[in-house]
């Protein structure tokens, strides 16, 4: 079993907050709408040699245009995960998601909160759970996730083998 939180209640607060405001609940998760319309955050898909990367001080946030739409997405949600988790909470440096800017336990422990802000975003539990019928890539395209986001998250919730 994953070790760890698999929900984040900010997440379901955003996602709550931007349905109550702007259109009734829908899947996939309109990611990119949550970050400009409700969270007023720039953001750009340019060629990057990193899958993402928030600006907190000019509000922008970049994803990597050459990665599929799904990895895109959840891309996208991680970096929101950094916003409303930690810059929100007073960091204000610039977040690169990258193997030599994670490198201390404290920093690991940063990526986790944003990947489980991000899977709870994308991929809330009861909505898994509800749709979940043994087809992972019917499953992750109902969410527009990645087969493997989706195997993740179902093995969060103990629904299956860890991804291989």
């Amino acid at each position: 079993m994953a070790k760890g939180p698999v929900t984040d209640e900010r997440a379901h607060a955003v996602r709550a907050r931007y349905h109550q405001l702007f259109a009734g609940f829908e899947f996939p998760v309109p990611v990119a709408a949550i970050a400009e319309d409700l969270l007023g955050l720039s953001v750009a898909e340019v060629e990057l040699e990193v899958s993402g990367m928030l600006l907190p001080a000019t509000r922008q946030v970049f994803v990597n245009v050459t990665e599929t739409e799904s990895r895109r997405r959840f891309t996208l949600a991680h970096e929101l995960g950094h916003w409303v988790c930690q810059c929100l909470e007073g960091k204000a440096s610039p977040v690169f998601c990258r193997p030599k800017d994670v490198s201390t336990a404290a920093d690991r422990v940063l990526e986790r909160e944003a990947n489980v802000f991000a899977a709870e975003l994308l991929m809330p539990e009861l909505a898994v759970r509800a749709a979940w019928d043994g087809d992972h890539a019917a499953c992750a395209g109902r969410f527009g996730v990645s087969v493997e986001a989706m195997r993740w998250r179902l093995y969060s919730f103990g629904l299956g083998d860890p991804p291989q």
